[in-house]
C-alpha cells in the first residue's frame, strides 16, 4: 500500500509453508515512519519486531530476532517440556532452515 498524501510506504507479505505439520503462516509487514525517517518490520506470529534505518537494515534486523526468538522457544521447550509453547513449531520450522539466507526465501524477502 502507498499513500502519497501522507507519505506512507507499507509492504505486507503472507506466506503459508504447507510442508510442515501444522502448516505454517508467516505474516510479515515492513512500514516506512517518515517522522523518525526509518522502518519497522514485523512478523506477527512470531510476536517479533526490528527496526532500521533503511528498508534492508530492518529486513535484516527483522530475521535475526526471529532466530533469535526460535533458538530460545526451541531450548526452553527442551528445559521445560512439560510447558506448553505454542510457537514451537515455529522455532523448530526456522532452526530447521539452517540459515537466514532460506529464512528470506521462505518469507518472500
Amino acid at each position: 500500500m502507498v499513500t502519497l498524501a501522507t507519505q506512507t510506504l507499507e509492504h505486507r507479505i503472507v506466506r503459508k509453508v504447507l510442508t510442515t505439520e501444522p502448516p505454517l503462516v508467516f505474516t510479515v509487514e515492513i512500514r516506512y515512519h517518515p517522522e523518525d525517517n526509518g522502518y519497522s518490520a514485523e512478523c506477527f506470529e512470531m510476536e517479533a519486531f526490528a527496526w532500521g534505518e533503511s528498508y534492508e537494515e530492518a529486513v535484516e534486523n527483522l530475521l535475526d530476532v526471529m532466530i533469535g526468538f526460535a533458538e530460545v522457544i526451541v531450548k526452553d521447550a527442551e528445559l521445560y517440556p512439560h510447558l506448553p509453547e505454542p510457537l514451537l513449531h515455529y522455532g523448530q520450522f526456522i532452526l530447521g532452515l539452517g540459515s537466514e539466507d532460506k529464512l528470506r526465501k521462505v518469507l518472500g524477502l
